[in-house]
């Protein structure tokens, strides 16, 4: 069942849902709020939670896109800042600047053995496999709807080298010193136990192997500082009504601040210890790189509204460009942190 039609089938057995969480979910609004309110419906907390919320984000990155907007990071000149900021470079994304790093350390390609968590619908390894960075992926997930699609997708593709599995982060049990590569993609910010899945990967690391993340590192729950809050809203504030439409048609609403029972009854998972990750990561891993890619004002800024900045328009690409500027602006100057980051770290 698609998202639009599980709020459909919700209205039909008398959910009223208060604004202005109502006017986020007619207009597809991604971010916590949805996920809050199909999980709250559904009863989300309790034993089952996690199995509930597998669910949830086994939806397909296109028909959430075609409900909630473009993703965020999805779109070219947002992508293009993100590449800039991990690797330098407008053309090469954190990936590449791995490889790139890792053979300057006299590393050779492909390794022999990779591991992914949280691959979702396997996008990462699809992609990785025209890189050539290991002859052979394992790939756990929660949702095994996301499996069995990454499954699908990656024989479409033909590509043979991925071993998809599904498997739950919070309980990590992977052969020992098996892997040369473990790589997280937006994954570990969902993970309460973050000293046990880095002992669980320190573990199935080989000597000298690499733990890399790109991850959003932000407030827990999404708890937004009142300084997020205030330059966001605000900004958005001056863009015109066709650049903040949501895709049924609504103007976006001011973003706010999650009550921690909203983001407990959406996903238990979410965010759930993402400011300790560095500092996790550092205690079993010696961190050689580390990354700031921002997001504080952009992740929620661009949240189902993205898609509207046209990259071939002059003026939609210098509001964006606006909005770059201001996030690094308050950045450098110590009003906002970020969100967003990679690392790179090593075992010894």
């Amino acid at each position: 069942m698609s998202f639009v039609a599980q709020i459909e089938t919700l209205r039909t057995l008398g959910r009223r849902l208060p604004r202005p969480l109502d006017l986020w979910v007619r207009a597809g609004g991604r971010t916590a709020f949805r996920l809050y309110l199909l999980a709250r419906a559904a009863g989300a907390c309790g034993p089952g939670a996690r199995r509930r919320v597998g669910k949830v984000w086994a939806v397909p990155p296109e028909e959430r896109a075609k409900a909630a907007g473009m993703y965020w990071m999805g779109h070219p000149l947002v992508a293009r800042r993100l590449h800039v900021k991990s690797s330098g470079r407008p053309d090469a994304d954190c990936y590449v600047h791995l490889k790139e790093h890792l053979e300057q350390a006299g590393w050779r390609f492909p390794v022999d053995r990779a591991l992914s968590l949280g691959c979702g619908h396997g996008a990462l390894e699809r992609g990785l496999a025209s890189l050539g960075m290991a002859a052979r992926y394992d790939a756990i997930d929660l949702s095994a709807a996301a499996i069995e699609e990454a499954r699908r997708l990656a024989a479409a593709a033909g590509v043979e080298n991925v071993e998809y599995r599904v498997g739950d982060l919070e309980n990590a049990d992977f052969p020992d010193g098996a892997f040369d590569l473990v790589l997280a993609h937006q994954s570990v910010h969902h993970i309460e136990d973050l000293d046990g899945l880095c002992r669980a990967v320190r573990r199935t690391l080989r000597p000298g192997g690499v733990f890399h993340l790109s991850e959003f590192v932000g407030p827990d729950r999404f708890q937004w500082t009142d300084a997020q809050l205030r330059h966001l809203n605000g900004f958005v504030a001056t863009l015109p009504a066709r650049c903040r439409r949501m895709p049924a048609g609504w103007l976006r609403p001011p973003v706010h601040r999650p009550t921690i029972a909203e983001m407990l009854a959406a996903d238990p998972s979410e965010a759930i210890r993402s400011s300790a990750i560095v500092e996790t990561v550092g205690r079993h891993f010696r961190i050689v790189e580390q990354r700031e890619l921002g997001g504080a004002l952009l992740h929620m800024g661009l949240s189902g509204i993205v898609q509207n900045f046209d990259a071939d328009d002059s003026e939609d690409v210098a509001r964006l460009e606006a909005f770059f500027e201001l996030e690094d602006r308050l950045m450098a100057e110590g009003v906002i942190a970020s969100d967003f980051v990679t690392i790179t770290a090593i075992r010894d």
